[in-house]
């Protein structure tokens, strides 16, 4: 996207839209519509002869005499080049004698492609990032006389923020035109290592067994890989590779059409997480260990990345364990999530759409007061369906546990509701480029609520946010205002959609 005042510059009287380079066109050079041959001056005839796509297009759509002059070095004529062959003093000064005499003739744009709004792919997208829940579910379920209660919040926090790691280094990679680099081995390495070191921690200090390690770890490593196949666009190959696992759960937690061991439901997972490691793994170079895994240039950014996806494995952590499981894995929280992890695929869907409709409006709007509403108008409807969505998920769900003689407390349904809004805006903020925004919000959610933990403590039991389930709702609730002044703030900017 251009610079803001050259993007929302007022268009001629008598220019017409082209494409949406129309507000660009300069009062020094008259516009022709009719797609007359550009004329160039005698002396440049053999060199048009010899670069006709470079010169006569770009001499003939140029906006500024830059432009022509950065065409005329690509084709060889340095300053004294110039000077020797035409009687120039410089590049700059035939460019300004171009850009003078040659007419104005609109480049029609023919390679530009526009971002698809969001659809039923998306809707898949969804599915396939919700089919690891279930996977995991049933092997949680299966494994839960042996799993301490740090396992999942250590398998969340973990693999979340290694996954942001190597989905920020491996799209950076090919937005560079870069080969695919070796960021997923060690990445791995260190997930595995950071999950057996935290695990062998909490086993000494809250007790424990070494199947709460083995299950975070494969949980860790499950996530990593897979952020490798997105970047490399496998979504399907991760939906294969999921079947097994998600389909053994599901026959395990169901018990239908037969009730299936513990040991082939555990095997099934293993054989869907490992199979995802070695798909990620599959085309590594190798000698991968000479390949530094970040630049220091990325390594800040990248950094900010892990921090974000620790925060929401972290928001997510303490959702499920708002409450002590009462028949296994079972508990509230965890019904209580089952609409955001389904809300996933509308999550794509409206996030895809406000990218196609702020990248139109880039194109079509003449004035950024008329961007700027537009925009905030996308925003807005694409939050609004997002939660329209979610509330029915919501009441199906709620549905469901009432059918089966359980009620889900309103104030975790609020805390869940506000927890899958703050992730829609982060979503939104983080793919403008924005995670450092995205980063502020959460550690003001978790000041929040530490905060009032502590002025319980202080207080005791005669202050109201005794209840967990209550403070969370309000962290939540002030990450989510804060993500929205930050959606706001970086969405309006239409130079944030570069």
């Amino acid at each position: 996207m251009k610079s803001v005042r050259g993007m929302f510059r007022a268009p001629r009287a008598d220019a017409k839209p082209q494409s949406g380079r129309h507000f660009l066109h300069q009062a020094s050079r008259p516009y022709r519509s009719a797609p007359d041959e550009v004329m160039l001056p005698d002396e440049l005839a053999e060199v048009a002869e010899e670069n006709p796509a470079s010169l006569l297009d770009v001499i003939g759509a140029a906006v500024h005499p830059l432009e022509i002059a950065a065409s005329l070095e690509t084709c060889g004529l340095s300053n004294t080049v110039v000077h020797k062959r035409f009687g120039y003093r410089d590049v700059f000064s035939l460019a300004e004698h171009l850009y003078d005499s040659v007419r104005f003739r609109p480049a029609p744009v023919t390679d530009s492609r526009s971002q698809r709004p969001g659809g039923l792919p998306d809707l898949g997208r969804g599915v396939v990032f919700a089919t690891p829940t279930l996977m995991f579910a049933g092997a949680a379920i299966a494994l839960h006389s042996w799993l301490p209660n740090w396992t999942v919040p250590l398998a969340l926090i973990c693999g979340w923020g290694f996954s942001q790691f190597v989905a920020y280094v491996g799209l950076t990679r090919e937005a560079r035109g870069a080969p695919p680099g070796a960021i997923v081995v060690w990445a791995l390495l260190a997930a595995l290592s950071c999950c057996a070191f935290l695990g062998a921690l909490c086993k000494a200090l809250l007790g424990g067994s070494y199947f709460g390690i083995l299950f975070a770890a494969g949980a860790c490593a499950f996530m990593t890989a897979s952020a490798e196949l997105l970047v490399k666009s496998k979504e399907r190959l991760i939906g294969l590779l999921l079947v097994p696992g998600a389909l053994g759960s599901l026959i395990f937690i169901t018990r239908e059409p037969f009730a299936l061991p513990v040991p082939a439901a555990i095997g099934l997972t293993a054989a869907s997480v490992g199979g995802t490691v070695v798909a990620a793994l599959w085309h590594v170079p190798v000698r991968w260990w000479r390949e530094a895994p970040v630049t220091w240039g990325d390594f800040p950014t990248a950094m900010h990345y892990v921090a974000n996806g620790c925060c929401c494995g972290a928001f997510v952590a303490l959702f499920m364990v708002l409450e002590p499981a009462k028949s296994g894995l079972l508990s509230w929280p965890g019904a209580a999530a089952y609409p955001m992890v389904l809300s996933l695929g509308v999550m794509e869907w409206q996030l895809r759409t406000l990218r196609s409709g702020i990248r139109h409006a880039a194109r079509d709007t003449f004035s950024l007061a008329h961007f700027v509403k537009t925009v905030r108008r996308k925003l807005a409807r694409s939050t609004i369906t997002y939660l329209a969505a979610l509330a029915l998920l919501t009441a199906l769900v709620q549905a469901l546990a009432e059918a089966r003689g359980a009620a889900l407390p309103a104030s975790l349904l609020a805390a869940a509701s506000c927890l899958a809004l703050a992730f829609f805006l982060a979503l939104v903020v983080a793919s403008c480029g924005r995670v450092d925004l995205v980063l502020r919000a959460w550690l003001v959610g978790l000041g929040v609520y530490g905060a009032l933990g502590a002025f319980t403590v202080a207080m005791g039991t005669s202050w109201a946010f005794h209840d967990d389930r209550l403070a969370f709702c309000v962290a939540v609730s002030v990450a989510a205002a804060a993500l929205v002044l930050a959606a706001r703030r970086v969405v309006l900017n239409p130079v944030s959609h570069g």
